[in-house]
């Protein structure tokens, strides 16, 4: 990991004990997935199974990615959107999170390598005051190279986190000069379409998830 990096998890490392006596995240998301109906399947059901019932999920954005250039949704038409929002100061659940990610990544390109195209990753960040663009092309390289990394201005990552039902609030005590962000931490599998296929939560490992999204996006089963 580089050095400047781990520097910083490391010194952000107390923020996850406020976070664990918190709950708040935690907390949230089962509230969350609650409300919005989630009908969840586990990857032996039926590609199709899963749907929220009643809740428009995803649609329109427009962000900065990891190389400073802007972009919209249209630039991953086509593809199937595997999406994780965090941030980069972030001690545990992100970077545990986006690897679980880089993993599926690795087993699609090695597995089946003509299904990988198909599928790109992106992080998004919910704390664009301190995830500049110079942040966040540093932070993503140490994750799957495919990734792409976005941030915006703050009204920008707002709309988008009303878009996709993100939570993601500061947490600060008083005695520190830092904060760290409770936030919701699904993954979101969107369709060529933008619309949503599929969320997975932080239970779901990467083999089951692999599974899953090979059912998806293989020919036979495929809408799109």
């Amino acid at each position: 990991m580089n050095p400047a990096i781990k520097k910083r998890l490391t010194r952000t490392l107390i923020f996850s004990i406020i976070a664990l006596v918190i709950g708040g995240g935690v907390g949230y998301v089962q509230v969350q997935m609650q409300d919005a109906r989630v009908v969840k399947h586990d990857s032996k059901a039926d590609p199709e199974a899963s749907s929220i019932a009643g809740l428009q999920v995803g649609g329109p954005f427009s962000l900065t990615n990891q190389d400073g250039e802007a972009v919209t949704e249209k630039n991953y038409d086509g593809q199937y959107k595997f999406i994780y929002f965090g941030f980069t100061y972030c001690p545990a659940i992100c970077p545990t999170e986006l690897q679980k990610m880089s993993r599926v990544m690795t087993a699609l390109e090695k597995k089946n390598p003509q299904l990988a195209d198909k599928v790109q990753p992106l992080f998004i960040t919910i704390d664009p005051e301190r995830d500049t663009v110079p942040v966040m092309s540093e932070y993503i390289s140490l994750f799957h190279p495919r990734f792409e990394a976005l941030t915006g201005t703050l009204p920008q990552v707002d709309f988008v986190k009303k878009s996709y039902r993100i939570f993601g609030n500061k947490v600060q005590e008083e005695n520190m000069n830092d904060y760290t962000m409770d936030h919701s931490t699904f993954l979101y599998l969107m369709g060529p379409d933008n619309t949503m296929a599929t969320i997975y939560r932080m239970t779901d490992t990467a083999d089951e998830i692999y599974d899953d999204i090979i059912k998806r996006i293989s020919p036979e089963n495929s809408v799109n």
